[in-house]
């Protein structure tokens, strides 16, 4: 594989990690903490990246949204009495 094809496969997993991430935040409200990275570059690298992700998040939920006869919402259910979320 070119050097290409490893950039855009890079590219890819960032972008599926940060759409992942943003889910979890949504889902639960656990974010990432920055303060452990030393480089204000890095902290703002990363926080370009989670942003990114949050964007292609709410695109995804618009597009979800708009063909309900595909997608539907699910029902709240209460949480199960193992559940470690409750």
């Amino acid at each position: 594989m070119g050097l290409l094809g490893m950039l855009v496969h890079a590219s890819f997993d960032i972008a599926l990690i940060s759409v992942c991430l943003a889910g979890i935040r949504r889902s639960t409200g656990l974010t990432l903490q920055t303060g452990y990275l030393v480089s204000k570059n890095n902290q703002r690298l990363l926080g370009f990246v989670v942003g990114a992700g949050e964007r292609m998040f709410d695109i995804s939920v618009a597009f979800m949204s708009a063909y309900p006869s595909v997608f539907r919402r699910q029902q709240h259910l209460p949480p199960r009495p193992d559940s470690p979320l409750r």
